[in-house]
């Protein structure tokens, strides 16, 4: 009588220990999936997809700059979150991973705009090492395209007005 009890109870305790390996391995599965993070730079609707393609490619090739790469690895301490040994190393692992894409962004009115997105490739696991990247970056593409990163106002210019590196007839930014 004693004994079916034991293999009753080693029996639960197997169970269990299958259960939490298998959470714990679902876990791990679903943190390694990959999940980019971005942040959408908003554009006027009407924009033709060449003149975003163009804006995108522009903004690209300025964010790719190695001074301003190397202070966003520094500012997100990317050496650290992206497990790298040097902060050079880790320079060469966010100009690998980052993107720079032509998308759609929803507004807060629940409308669907034209948008450059910008982020950061990688894993759930790395979700904040990469949201910090992002949002650095965003400041950068800011900058960029005339606006203060602190107000999200346009530098030097009064509320409502194109600034006047824009092309008037889009809107789109001139980052020459």
């Amino acid at each position: 009588m004693q004994r079916w009890m034991l293999y009753a109870g080693l029996g639960i305790f197997g169970l269990m220990l299958l259960a939490v390996g298998g959470y714990l391995g679902l876990r791990e599965y679903r943190l390694g999936k990959p999940a980019p993070i971005w942040v959408p730079v908003p554009l006027r609707v009407g924009i033709p997809m060449e003149d975003q393609e163009a804006l995108a490619k522009k903004i690209e090739d300025k964010l790719r700059d190695d001074a301003l790469l190397r202070q966003v690895v520094i500012d997100a301490n990317l050496q650290q979150g992206f497990e790298q040994p040097t902060e050079d190393a880790a320079l060469e692992e966010l100009k690998r991973r980052l993107f720079v894409k032509v998308g759609t962004a929803q507004t807060p009115q629940g409308i669907s705009v034209p948008s450059i997105n910008v982020g950061v490739d990688g894993t759930r696991r790395e979700k904040k090492v990469l949201e910090d990247a992002a949002i650095r970056m965003i400041k950068d593409v800011w900058r960029m395209i005339g606006i203060d990163p602190e107000t999200g106002r346009p530098v030097n210019q009064p509320s409502g007005e194109i600034p006047a590196d824009t092309n008037s007839e889009t809107s789109v930014p001139n980052l020459n």
